[in-house]
């Protein structure tokens, strides 16, 4: 039993975890496509090489390493004529004042120099 016989037989979604609809949708003697396309859910083709990987940015990047501090009296200790300020470190590049209820609470966060903050485009959050 050839191929395209043997896959007609199946299910068009066994087929298609098999790999093989193409060469269901081939006539006899024509070559198969070269398989360039991955599936997608919703059934329709896309490129293969256009597979999306989504990355997370680091939290290194937002604010160099010389500027971030562990304890609020070694960033003071850093920048005399400023203030310290807490950041979280996130995309949104908001840090919080002495007042917040979120200075110096968040799980992954920073104490640095609010002149530092704001060379490195963070903002004043608005809690």
């Amino acid at each position: 039993m050839t191929v395209i016989k043997f896959t007609k037989l199946l299910p068009l979604s066994l087929a298609c975890l098999l790999s093989l609809p193409a060469m269901a949708q081939t006539a006899p003697g024509t070559p198969a496509p070269t398989g360039t396309m991955a599936p997608i859910s919703s059934g329709t083709m896309a490129p293969a090489s256009h597979k999306t990987h989504h990355r997370k940015a680091s939290k290194h990047a937002l604010l160099p390493s010389d500027q971030r501090f562990s304890s609020e009296s070694a960033a003071a200790a850093h920048c005399p004529n400023s203030v310290v300020e807490w950041t979280a470190l996130t995309r949104s590049k908001a840090y919080h004042g002495s007042k917040s209820k979120y200075f110096g609470k968040t799980k992954h966060g920073a104490y640095a120099c609010k002149s530092d903050l704001d060379a490195a485009g963070f903002h004043q959050a608005k809690n």
